[in-house]
């Protein structure tokens, strides 16, 4: 196991809601990764406290609900969550937010970062796998961001020959 784990949340079948899964997907379809785990961590929820128990470092990539425009795009420690950033999940979900209250409770500390981006739509009522076109274009802006991360957490990757 490594030190590093990079966590892609979202729900699929709720369009950009699934940016992160779809960016741990891209991820792991062009780059190859030596020290760091990729996950696609979907919806799990509170199953997301393994993970908080078993590495240092965890960086997450989700959809986050501001008054900013789509496809503004976020990084920032779960410690220092920004006043004005909510993570997007149904009501029936438990989200991100929600698993950093029980870690903080447990008084587990692990280095924790968040790289967001705010959806430019969640349909609810007419299921879709696929991101718009808007969320699409943003994938290697925001791979970037993830990538630029994983450097300063000490992470090595290569992009794939065949990418």
């Amino acid at each position: 196991m490594n030190e590093l784990c990079i966590i892609g949340l979202g729900n699929l079948i709720l369009g950009d809601e699934g940016f992160g899964v779809h960016l741990i997907r891209h991820l792991q379809k062009n780059y190859i990764f030596e020290n760091v785990d990729i996950i696609d961590g979907g919806t799990i929820g509170f199953r997301l406290i393994e993970y908080f128990m078993e590495y240092n470092k965890l960086l997450f990539v989700d959809a986050i609900k501001t008054d900013d425009e789509p496809g503004t795009i976020y990084s920032f420690s779960l410690e220092e969550l920004p006043p004005n950033v909510t993570f997007v999940s149904s009501i029936h979900e438990i989200g991100l937010g929600d698993v950093v209250q029980q870690i903080k409770f447990m008084g587990r500390s692990v280095k924790a970062y968040v790289v967001g981006i705010v959806p430019l739509s969640i349909c609810p009522n007419s299921l879709t796998e696929h991101l718009s076109d808007f969320m699409n274009s943003k994938i290697e802006t925001v791979a970037g961001v993830v990538l630029k991360e994983i450097e300063q957490f000490g992470g090595i990757y290569a992009r794939r020959g065949d990418s």
